[in-house]
């Protein structure tokens, strides 16, 4: 519904008392005032419009995040280690244990930890979808896996595996970019309390 100044002013001066509608001035004055009212109430009435999930975008969608409990800046340890062989020359972003070795980190590598900042809007805003089913506790499969399409697209699939685990497959390669929020991913994925990933 869109207001109208006029039609809204007009409401309110048709509420003033008949014996003061014969005051040329005082009616002047609440029209004055009625209408500064009514330009407020009509920049009010687009607010809704800009906080909306789909359609929010830079510090309004920063808020909405915030409001989930899901920020754009995260800090998490972005390299996990790997079991196989070492090669040379060996990365050193990367941590190589044989099969039967027990792999520890003292602490993240300096090229994989720190803040994850989710600066492109559209990113983002898969990640707070995501974040609804978690915040409202819906951890039925079918919740699930729209979570996940709402970070990685309609490829994305869960797979309810019994013995409390569930699988989450992007169903695509991720990017390098999507690789590096994978942590990211499964924080914000409505996984229920004990259930294994």
């Amino acid at each position: 519904m869109s207001l109208s100044r006029d039609a809204f002013v007009d409401e309110a001066i048709s509420r003033v008392l008949t014996q003061y509608r014969e005051s040329p001035r005082l009616l002047g004055l609440i029209r004055y005032d009625i209408g500064k009212i009514a330009d407020v109430a009509i920049e009010i009435e687009d607010i809704p419009a800009v906080f909306d999930i789909d359609t929010a975008v830079g510090d309004q969608l920063t808020l909405l995040g915030k409001r989930l409990g899901w920020p754009r800046c995260h800090c998490v340890c972005v390299i996990p280690p790997l079991f196989g062989y070492p090669c040379e020359p060996a990365s050193p972003n990367l941590t190589i244990v044989g099969y039967c070795e027990d792999a520890v980190f003292d602490g993240c590598y300096a090229a994989g930890s720190g803040d994850i900042c989710l600066a492109d809007d559209d990113v983002y805003r898969g990640y707070v979808k995501a974040r609804r089913y978690q915040a409202l506790q819906r951890y039925n499969i079918d919740d699930l896996q729209s979570a996940a399409r709402h970070i990685w697209g309609n490829t994305a699939y869960a797979v309810n595996m019994g013995q409390a685990k569930a699988c989450v497959a992007p169903g695509r390669a991720l990017t390098d970019a999507e690789i590096r929020e994978l942590p990211l991913a499964f924080r914000v994925l409505p996984f229920a309390p004990g259930i294994t990933t």
